[in-house]
């Protein structure tokens, strides 16, 4: 029997459910076994399903869902090898032409397989509560001559193409819903729709994961102007008796649609203080018969909306339950926490929104209140803003002085999409509303939900996503190396904050290279604004939430990887499944890469999380990501297209390198063998040239067949091969392979990528006397490899002259520790590092944790026993 312990991510709710997943060794579980879930010495109840397998077809990774009240401080996962009977469940689901039919202990809803509802008949206690929900597209077509701009919205309703349930077991059923947003007037269809919806065994808690993909080519006509999800919920009893509630920054406004105070006549004012303490009233209408005649005087507020302009104010509109009359402004603040509350007579519903304010312009309305069926709207993009502009920043590109791709502009959003999680509460009828704790309860559910974690000991032992150490201070190197890890992610974290990195197509992503004359960054200047996963800043956040377990590293990685994975990559079109490089727009630069879309940036994130859906969809959108570069080959302005032999080029890194984490993601995933089969088929193309892995770079591909062409040596480009996660995957695929050449390659390349150039031509008769080799600390992780394998305590003692020098310099007196800037523009005290860049940062930090974990009996005692020579440089 083999145990895993885990425990509480910290700073996370304790309440609803939770799903994580297990990394395993391989051999260690097999599809036969069963998974046991203890805590306090009693079995939970759980639901587990395999999401990666090892080329033995053993389990790599599992999922597992439990009840997060069930479990104690630690929870212990078992396998045992004779596989259990499945725990009998409360959830049932049954399908027919017309919908999917699914039933839990505390709710039943249907998902129709055509029309504009996604959900409908959400009953509780025999009440139907929510009697629908649907998508709301708004797009603003403009039209301009020379002295008139005439702007029209357009409204489009999602329309449903597609049900299927994605997990069924005994706690938890997803139902996935594709569709696409349709015009009733002209049948246009816009903006396709993927939405996931989850229902738990003994909650009434509906999880909704909605994803929006943008499908607009013609940027200068149509803009965006709202997106959201609108939920119709019922209402009963009088106006009185009908309240809302509204999360601000700490506390909750509180109103009732009539407000019974009175100016004249005079009533009971206890009234008014129930009504305030949102009970609900009880009146004689005899014995209170001046009120109720006067009671058409008072006003009947039936819409609310909240408005989150920025990601530092927020305001609340209402307005009375009549056409043609306007709005006032009833509240504001600076954060609000993305919760709003209906309760009428026959109970409440909640909806509380993932990152509300961080992914602002958002909404949420209320309006109807005072009707049957009230509408609650989550707007992802709000009709209150400015229409979003999709278009590109300038007409012209800007390659040589601002670092952009080439000077052809090639800035689309066609493809690219966004993610937002949303949950959907129902409660009872009750004398009272919902309190603010319990409401708070519901936010944390959603904005932090509970997480189990492994220690980083046992992710480490498993070598769940390859090589990677754990934290140590046991020298002062080594503490010196630590400090600086733990720095550099204080420092980001700080900037996030400082620099404003918000909004809907924003929150997640860092920015490029800092500009010290501004005392900002250079978000304006071509290549040097967004960082788009140039150079794995992914990779470096979730291998330093691996050793660490921290829960606000955890927050970043997860906000990148969401954002990355849906914005910066395109989902459909001829860029499926490859993305824009850094650029002022997340989709603006000229050069669509494979290496902005590679699998490994998310694997992590859907790893752990016990296999997030959308992540999953995202992964699967990369598997074929080769065949985008017959659209748009990356070498175009370098070779004669005339001359080739195959459709297009691949670099060994960082393209093919992308693909092979691609392929290895949906081998392990599905046991997909032709995606193995092609990274065999590649590297043993890279095999047969002069020098293997240092041969090249550049080759011609064909995706049909995935072979590599061999063009020669002396193209530059070296370190691009290594600094886009190319060592990380293939450290992790040489093992699943058990390809020991290949392991030998590698150590050869780490080995041959530090000599001087003199030696490199010597060593390769004058085959390879390219430039490139720039950059050595993007090279350490492989660099490190080649001492390990090799047992070479030299190059060991190298990958630290490098690491050490890359940062601290010639007296080995830099760091990362931020200087102040007194009264800049926003900020009384501004923190910066006059000369920083994401791209060093992030292969810095990134290559120091591997590199610990690969020559730690390599490392100096001492930063001074690192001797300083020039071509550390």
């Amino acid at each position: 029997m083999d145990t895993v312990k885990f425990h509480w991510m910290e700073n996370r709710s304790g309440k609803g459910y939770v799903t994580w997943g297990t990394p395993w060794k391989k051999g260690e579980v097999s599809l036969q076994d069963g998974f046991f879930v203890l805590s306090g010495g009693k079995e939970v109840r759980s639901q587990s399903k395999v999401c990666a397998y090892w080329q033995d077809g053993s389990v790599k990774w599992s999922s597992h869902t439990a009840k997060v009240e069930d479990i104690g401080e630690e929870l212990l996962l078992e396998v045992k090898k004779d596989n259990p009977q499945d725990m009998p469940g409360a959830l049932m689901a049954a399908e027919d032409a017309e919908c999917i039919r699914v039933q839990t202990k505390c709710i039943s809803l249907e998902f129709p397989k055509f029309g504009d509802k996604l959900i409908r008949n959400v009953v509780k206690d025999r009440s139907n509560r929510v009697s629908e929900a649907k998508l709301i597209c708004i797009l603003e077509e403009r039209e301009e001559t020379e002295n008139t701009l005439v702007r029209k919205e357009v409204t489009y309703i999602g329309e449903v193409k597609s049900v299927s349930v994605e997990e069924f077991g005994p706690l938890k059923c997803t139902v996935k819903v594709e569709g696409v947003h349709v015009n009733k007037d002209s049948n246009r269809e816009v903006y396709p729709f993927i939405v996931y919806f989850t229902v738990y065994a003994d909650t009434a808690e509906i999880k909704v994961q909605h994803t929006f993909i943008c499908d607009i080519r013609d940027t200068h006509k149509y803009f965006l102007k709202g997106v959201g999800m609108q939920f119709s919920c019922a209402m009963a009893g009088p106006s009185y008796n009908r309240h809302v509630k509204l999360a601000g920054d700490f506390g909750y406004m509180q109103e009732a649609m009539q407000m019974l105070t009175f100016w004249r006549p005079r009533v009971n004012p206890e009234i008014y203080r129930t009504q305030i303490r949102g009970e609900m009233l009880k009146i004689d209408k005899e014995e209170n018969e001046l009120l109720f005649g006067a009671i058409h005087d008072i006003p009947v507020w039936g819409s609310y909306h909240l408005y989150q302009s920025s990601s530092r104010f927020f305001k609340v509109k209402k307005k009375v339950q009549k056409s043609g009359v306007s709005y006032i402004d009833a509240n504001f603040g600076g954060r609000a926490k993305g919760v709003m509350y209906l309760d009428s007579e026959n109970g409440g519903v909640a909806v509380a929104c993932k990152d509300f304010w961080q992914k602002y312009p958002s909404s949420l309305w209320a309006d109807d209140i005072n009707c049957d069926a009230a509408k609650l709207t989550m707007w992802f993009w709000s009709p209150e803003a400015e229409a979003l502009d999709y278009r590109h920043y300038d007409d012209i590109g800007h390659s040589q002085c601002y670092y952009e791709g080439f000077d052809e502009v090639r800035s689309t959003p066609y493809g690219i999409a966004s993610t937002n999680d949303l949950s959907l509460f129902l409660f009872d009828a009750a004398e009272k509303c919902v309190s603010d704790e319990v409401l708070d309860e519901c936010f944390m559910q959603v904005q932090k939900p509970a997480q189990l974690l492994a220690a980083p000991e046992y992710y480490h032992e498993v070598k769940a996503f390859g090589e990677w150490a754990l934290v140590k201070k046991d020298t002062p190197l080594r503490t010196w190396l630590e400090e600086q890890l733990d720095a550099a992610i204080d420092f980001y974290k700080n900037e996030v904050e400082q620099r404003n990195w918000y909004g809907l197509y924003n929150y997640g992503d860092f920015m490029h290279t800092y500009d010290a004359g501004r005392h900002c960054w250079r978000y304006d200047m071509g290549g040097f604004a967004w960082q788009n996963t140039e150079l794995v800043p992914t990779l470096w956040l979730w291998y330093a939430f691996l050793r660490t377990g921290r829960e606000d590293i955890f927050t970043m990685a997860e906000a990148m990887s969401r954002h990355t994975g849906d914005v910066d990559t395109y989902h459909i079109g001829e860029y499926k499944g490859i993305g824009s490089r850094h650029n002022v727009l997340h989709w603006g630069d000229s050069c669509k890469e494979a290496r902005i879309g590679m699998a490994g940036h998310h694997r992590a994130y859907y790893y752990l999380t016990g296999g997030d859906y959308r992540t999953g969809d995202v992964l699967d959108d990369t598997k074929d990501a080769d065949f985008s570069l017959i659209n748009v080959d990356p070498l175009r302005f370098f070779y004669d297209k005339e001359s080739m032999k195959m459709p297009t080029h691949a670099r060994s890194g960082p393209d093919w390198s992308t693909f092979t984490s691609n392929w290895m993601t949906a081998w392990e995933r599905n046991g997909a063998t032709k995606y193995r089969d092609k990274i065999i088929t590649g590297l043993n193309d890279i095999k047969k040239t002069p020098f293997k892995l240092y041969s090249g770079v550049n080759y011609e591909y064909d995706p049909a067949t995935g072979h590599l062409g061999y063009i020669g040596e002396n193209t530059n480009g070296s370190h691009l091969a290594l600094c886009m996660g190319g060592p990380q995957t293939w450290f992790e695929l040489a093992e699943m392979l058990e390809d020991e050449e290949f392991k030998d390659m590698m150590a050869d390349y780490g080995a041959f990528y530090i000599l001087p150039q003199e030696e490199k031509m010597r060593l390769t008769g004058n085959g390879v006397n390219r430039g490139g080799w720039a950059y050595p600390y993007m090279a350490a992780s492989m660099v490190a490899y080649s001492a390990a394998r090799r047992k070479d305590a030299d190059l060991g003692y190298k990958v630290w002259q490098i690491l050490v020098h890359s940062l601290a310099g010639k007296d080995k007196k830099d760091s990362f520790e931020a200087k102040k800037v007194d009264n800049y523009f926003n900020n009384k005290e501004l923190n910066e590092m006059f000369w920083i860049s994401t791209n060093f940062t992030a292969q810095w930090c990134l290559n120091t944790i591997v590199a610990l974990g690969l020559t730690e009996e390599y490392l100096p005692e001492k930063i001074e026993d690192c001797k300083w020579e020039d071509w550390v440089k």
